[in-house]
């Protein structure tokens, strides 16, 4: 939550109504961030963890489940990606990818989601692209990475029915830390711009947006869903 598409979600979930539990591993971004919520009339917990390594999932549960006795949203927004050919892509980099991207969302589903459902209910929704579900110029072990996390939607969005519901956003191109250097070159620019119908590259409160909606009451009955929100990419 301390950056990027994670920060506009938080910012977005307060303004909806909600205290945050905000998950990062920059302390003073975290803090930040804190400020911000509180001036739109909502608190905040900051939870400096690194979500890439075995235990860093398993470190927030109870903490963030104990804050204010449960949890009725859980938005999974952290994400890595790592440029590299193919043939320079090591298992390092395999293993890296796949802890943010999957392995986090996995053992926060399955910990936060299950006492979810046992208080009666609420909403998930991850972060994952449209690189998961659609071939594009992504490295191999994001791309599949992403689709394991749109598998495990649905997979506990059955798992968890009817008390919780969990869905999935995708994101296409995003102006972020983790696309800007990609962005910056101009002929990327323009490919990207010109692939994508409505003629934009997205900004992050365009992906919050619709994480507040999929986590709001107005979607009761939408799960198990990965909603593109990619300016029409993937039918262009």
């Amino acid at each position: 939550a301390s950056r990027g598409i994670g920060r506009s979600i938080a910012v977005g979930l307060a303004k909806d109504g909600h205290d945050i539990v905000g998950v990062g591993r920059n302390r003073s971004d975290l803090k930040t961030l804190e400020a911000e919520i509180e001036r739109v009339g909502r608190r905040c917990l900051a939870l400096p963890v690194d979500l890439s390594t075995p235990t860093g999932p398993e470190g927030i549960v109870d903490p963030a489940w104990n804050w204010q006795n449960g949890i009725t949203v859980l938005v999974n927004a952290a994400g890595l990606l790592v440029r590299k050919a193919d043939p320079e892509t090591d298992a390092t980099d395999w293993d890296r990818t796949f802890a943010v991207n999957a392995r986090a969302p996995y053992l926060l589903m399955q910990r936060l989601g299950t006492r979810m459902r046992e208080a009666g209910g609420g909403a998930v929704v991850n972060i994952a692209a449209i690189a998961g579900q659609i071939v594009t110029g992504a490295p191999a072990p994001y791309q599949a990475s992403k689709a394991a996390l749109i598998q495990l939607t649905r997979y506990f969005a059955n798992r968890f029915a009817p008390e919780v519901r969990v869905n999935a956003v995708g994101p296409g191109y995003v102006r972020t830390e983790l696309s800007q250097d990609w962005l910056a070159e101009p002929a990327n620019m323009q490919w990207a711009e010109a692939h994508t119908p409505l003629g934009r590259i997205a900004v992050p409160d365009d992906i919050a947006g619709a994480v507040t909606f999929l986590a709001s009451e107005r979607a009761n009955y939408i799960t198990g869903q990965h909603l593109l929100v990619d300016g029409g990419w993937s039918v262009g």
